[in-house]
């Protein structure tokens, strides 16, 4: 009881010495005519102008306006970087696509007056076919022809025209799934499955010399390389060997191919 009579008498001791203060300095203001407030009003007024003074210092040194002034430096750095790599890409687009233009200009030239063709601008990815098709951008108004053949900047042939529009023409590809092509492996005639995407398989005797790397060509297409030896299968149980043929470049990444017309 005696310690919380004196936890409470401590408080009003402090609150009655405040209000007794206050009461002094209401009474002294009044006595002296209110020269209190006026140099409390006049603290005030040095307190809000050093504040100020303050602030502009702060201001002045520039430290705010630096600030705002590399975030507005590291925004323009990054938008002329993303410009500088997307001209660079850009760039690099451009010059595969030349250097693939200029090797269809070669194969142009290596080619007899008489088997002069087109280049067309493939549409279509083969990859978004399941039938072993793809779209290209030429037709009967560049010369285009059903049965055309179409080649890669290589000489390879991949497919065969099969549908002519005005502007474009539908491509079957030489070893679209299931069709089938006599092909020449190792020196010898031999009918080839196709598998799609460019592959095919073709089963010759386990005798017969084949090397990886082989090229594989087709009598009935002009005696033009379809695709070389890509690996082989055999079995010493077995009296054959399987062959895999495939394409040297990627069916499905081309941008162009070189139409060449069937002469009567």
């Amino acid at each position: 009881m005696m310690n919380s009579y004196r936890q409470n008498k401590s408080p009003n001791k402090r609150l009655l010495a405040v209000t007794a203060l206050v009461i002094f300095l209401f009474l002294l203001d009044v006595m002296t005519g209110g020269s209190i407030r006026h140099r409390l009003r006049g603290g005030v007024v040095v307190m809000a102008g050093w504040s100020r003074r303050v602030g502009q210092s702060i201001v002045g040194t520039g430290l705010f306006a630096t600030r705002a002034s590399l975030e507005v430096q590291n925004r323009s750095l990054a938008e002329e970087l993303a410009q500088f790599e997307e001209r660079a890409g850009g760039y690099e687009a451009l010059r595969a696509e030349n250097e693939e233009l200029r090797a269809f200009v070669r194969l142009s030239e290596s080619l007899s007056s008489a088997a002069q063709g087109v280049t067309a601008p493939v549409v279509s990815s083969a990859r978004t076919s399941p039938y072993g098709t793809f779209l290209i951008g030429a037709g009967v108004e560049e010369g285009i022809t059903p049965g055309s053949l179409v080649l890669t900047s290589g000489g390879f042939v991949v497919g065969k025209v099969t549908d002519v529009g005005k502007h474009t023409s539908v491509v079957t590809e030489i070893f679209a799934p299931g069709a089938s092509v006599e092909t020449v492996v190792g020196g010898a005639p031999f009918p080839a499955t196709g598998s799609g995407g460019g592959n095919a398989r073709v089963k010759v005797p386990r005798a017969l010399t084949v090397k990886v790397q082989d090229s594989v060509v087709a009598p009935e297409l002009g005696q033009r390389p379809v695709g070389i030896v890509g690996s082989i299968a055999s079995s010493s149980a077995s009296a054959s060997q399987e062959v895999f043929i495939v394409l040297p470049v990627n069916i499905s990444s081309l941008k162009y191919v070189y139409i060449l017309p069937v002469r009567n």
